[in-house]
């Protein structure tokens, strides 16, 4: 079959179209998750050869736990995400760039335990870094160069957090700030 045959077939395109020098693009375009060939027209719209094969966005909430409640997780695996965090932020900002990566799940498991809840390792390490900009700094006497003493990891571990819902503002963190820096205090 020609290029000219296959396009005809496909029904997408119109006649006049049809003998335009076009441009494949590898398989995925360069985005993980999909897997199809397009045909690109200079100045057209893209022409998918194949259907993209649907892949389903990490569930930001599947951070498991009881009911509303985030999951427990290893004070180790939290303080290797959060390096992780840091190094991304430190790399990005030597590039030029704005400091804000955005790292694929299996990241986060690469520097966890096997068997982690890698999400839930996640989001805990996200509250730790949203502490970390308020203006009052509620963890500025256990911060040293950006990094944590071991008893903020080991609260920030099993602390209750509730999980946030998307679609919903929030006026406040999803877990008792004051009772988290009491607690940190307490380990110190």
């Amino acid at each position: 079959m020609t290029r000219r045959e296959l396009l005809k077939s496909l029904h997408a395109v119109d006649e006049k179209h049809l003998d335009v020098d076009v441009l494949v693009s590898p398989a995925s375009g360069g985005y993980s998750g999909i897997s199809h060939v397009s045909v690109l027209y200079v100045g057209h719209a893209v022409l998918h050869l194949a259907e993209p094969t649907p892949v389903e966005p990490p569930d930001l909430l599947a951070v498991s736990g009881e009911g509303d409640f985030v999951a427990a997780v290893d004070p180790a695996d939290l303080k290797n995400v959060w390096a992780m965090f840091r190094n991304s932020q430190a790399q990005d900002l030597e590039r030029g760039d704005d400091g804000t990566t955005t790292i694929d799940v299996r990241g986060y498991q690469r520097v966890c335990s096997p068997g982690a809840n890698a999400m839930a390792v996640w989001y805990r390490a996200s509250m730790l870094g949203m502490l970390n900009m308020f203006s009052e700094a509620p963890l500025k006497s256990w911060t040293h160069d950006g990094d944590f003493d071991d008893a903020v990891f080991q609260v920030a571990a099993t602390f209750p957090m509730n999980k946030m819902r998307t679609s919903v503002v929030y006026d406040e963190p999803p877990f008792d700030v004051e009772g988290f820096v009491k607690q940190v205090g307490a380990r110190t």
